[in-house]
């Protein structure tokens, strides 16, 4: 194997595809990156099991081959060089590396004992932009229940139907969902649960990324592709619940505010929180909100917002780090709150949108 590309070109490459390279256990090579030198491209790979990601880089191939190194070395390495030209060649059980007046050996290992990663078959796709996929994920996925006690919440649901895509997450005390638009109609009606560690590598890897992102689902798998990137996830069995349920259908407290301000005044109500919890408490009545928490061995913080409130009054108690979050998630200046008593959850949205919602249960008195 010899060839040579760009340094900008493989160092993105491989910042791509070297975090899914991890401490192999009893299969150490899974630390390793497999390179596939063949017909002007270099193919890197890497997988751990669950999940496979794939990058190309355009080059120029003197002569074909295979190879597997260190993932994290090679990477943290290809990124220190200039922006030479970077020239890959393989001696015996090393990796050469030249690149202006740097001559590296990496040692390495036979692709042979690589982990095939399997092609995807059987698939219907989907089309959609990498950079509204980017964002909906960037708004949910700080819902996604983090606990293996309920596989299918440890997810990220992706629903297609007609020409939209929905993307929702739930720990259960919370959700968000995120509607965006398809480039085609589907087919077909479907629904997929996305791994979490998938879900946040398919996150990272779009952050990076424009065009169009395809969506390819069979059985068991999923296989996402952008530009020149590639990621195989195998599904999460099971049935995601029922969420429209706990969706209130009606409300008797409607608030619109102004977001920066409502921010500010949970986080300084925040630092007056007991020891342990995360309550903070919420007034709603007239024309405003009041924000407040108190503890004995700290004092207290009541903060007061004005606010456009329709229907009744409301006072309610909400774990602030859940409302932090779906604030931050929410792109528009003025957030509308919807309220159906003490007992039920809140639902935050943009004011005037329709395409974000999220969802807070109350912490009971």
């Amino acid at each position: 194997m010899k060839l040579s590309c760009t340094q900008e070109n493989l160092a993105h490459a491989l910042s791509i595809v070297a975090p899914i390279a991890t401490r192999g256990g009893t299969l150490p090579i899974l630390s390793n990156v497999l390179m596939e030198a063949r017909e002007g491209t270099l193919k890197l790979s890497a997988t751990n099991l669950e999940i496979g990601v794939t990058a190309h880089v355009r080059g120029k191939i003197e002569q074909e081959g295979t190879f597997t190194v260190a993932g994290r070395l090679f990477s943290d390495y290809v990124g220190l060089l200039g922006s030479d030209a970077v020239t890959l060649a393989l001696a015996g059980e090393n990796l050469e590396i030249r690149s202006g007046n740097a001559r590296t050996k990496i040692h390495g290992q036979s692709a042979e004992e690589f982990p095939v990663i399997p092609a995807i078959s059987g698939s219907s796709t989907f089309a959609v932009s990498s950079r509204d996929f980017s964002e909906a994920l960037s708004q949910v996925l700080f819902s996604v229940s983090s606990s293996d006690a309920r596989p299918e919440l440890a997810g990220v649901l992706v629903a297609f139907e007609g020409k939209t895509a929905t993307v929702v997450g739930t720990d259960s005390y919370r959700l968000a969902e995120r509607k965006l638009e398809l480039s085609a109609a589907a087919a077909a009606s479907q629904s997929i649960i996305v791994p979490l560690r998938a879900a946040s590598e398919l996150a990272r890897i779009l952050a990076h990324s424009e065009g169009e992102l395809s969506v390819s689902v069979s059985e068991n798998q999923v296989l996402f592709s952008v530009s020149d990137v590639e990621l195989l996830s195998r599904l999460v069995s099971g049935t995601f619940p029922n969420y429209q349920e706990i969706i209130p259908k009606t409300n008797s407290t409607k608030v619109v505010i102004d977001k920066d301000p409502l921010v500010r005044a949970i986080k300084s109500a925040a630092l007056f929180c007991r020891q342990g919890l995360n309550h903070v408490s919420f007034q709603f009545s007239s024309d405003r909100i009041m924000v407040s928490a108190s503890a004995s061995a700290l004092g207290e913080n009541t903060i007061e917002l004005p606010a456009k409130i329709e229907g009744a009054d409301c006072d309610i108690v909400f774990d602030y780090r859940y409302v932090l979050d779906g604030l931050s998630a929410i792109r528009a200046s003025e957030v509308l709150i919807q309220l159906s008593g003490s007992a039920s959850p809140g639902v935050f949205s943009p004011n005037g949108g329709t395409e974000y919602l999220y969802l807070v249960m109350p912490i009971k008195q």
